[in-house]
């Protein structure tokens, strides 16, 4: 197994944007990831715009990512021209279908062409049994990739990890921790196998609700012996 990136999710307004980049520098396969939702901007875990926007400028060119959440990923689906120009700079986009009560909300076959229709984004769609259909939709769109994620952002680990879908770029996420990823790592390693993947972590990093820059190097040291 190679990991192509580690992504760390929940930077937030708390968080020094200059630490992240000196960071990057050390461990150039991290990928920072923020999680949009205006609703609950300025909250830990959800920056505010002002600090997304200031972030996507001093790290355009590195590895970053947006994931979508609640009202975010239905302004997507809409085309809001506000959501759009907020994930310009960013490499990789993850729709979050499971935050929330979204089923009801999309139609899988628009956001199929939503995805199809913006190439300059890599866009990730969160695995469950229920999205077969969806993923049938993207079989033939190059620019998307799964995420086996049955925790959603809980922190919760699953009893066996899944071996990749044939035909999708597979990641892993769920209940990762500094303490437990390296043991966690063998097990997605038997797997995946011979193929490239990600691993990307929320709640592991976080210590009393708060962004732990500590935790993210130990996960990156980690990590950086399957890159």
């Amino acid at each position: 197994m190679r990991i192509k990136y580690c992504s760390i999710t929940g930077i937030d307004d708390f968080v020094d944007i200059e630490n992240l980049s000196v960071i990057a520098k050390k461990y150039p396969f991290v990928e920072w990831a923020v999680l949009l939702l205006p609703e609950c901007s300025s909250q830990p875990r959800f920056p505010t715009e002002g600090w997304i926007r200031d972030f996507a400028k001093k790290h355009r060119g590195t590895n970053i990512a947006m994931h979508l959440c609640g009202q975010a990923f239905l302004d997507f689906i809409d085309g809001k021209a506000e959501i759009l120009k907020l994930m310009s700079g960013f490499g990789r986009i993850q729709l979050n279908l499971e935050f929330g009560d979204m089923d009801a909300k999309f139609d899988p076959s628009v956001l199929a062409v939503r995805v199809k229709d913006s190439p300059q984004w890599e866009f990730i769609i969160q695995y469950g049994r229920d999205r077969e259909s969806l993923l049938s939709l993207l079989k033939d769109v190059p620019n998307h990739s799964v995420l086996f994620d049955e925790s959603a952002g809980r922190g919760r680990s699953p009893s066996s990890w899944h071996s990749p879908l044939n035909g999708h770029f597979c990641g892993y996420a769920g209940g990762l921790t500094p303490d437990n990823l390296e043991q966690n790592l063998a097990l997605i390693s038997r797997a995946a196998g011979d193929l490239t993947t990600w691993i990307d972590m929320e709640s592991g990093v976080r210590t009393d609700n708060r962004f732990d820059l500590e935790k993210a190097r130990r996960i990156l040291e980690i990590a950086k012996a399957y890159i």
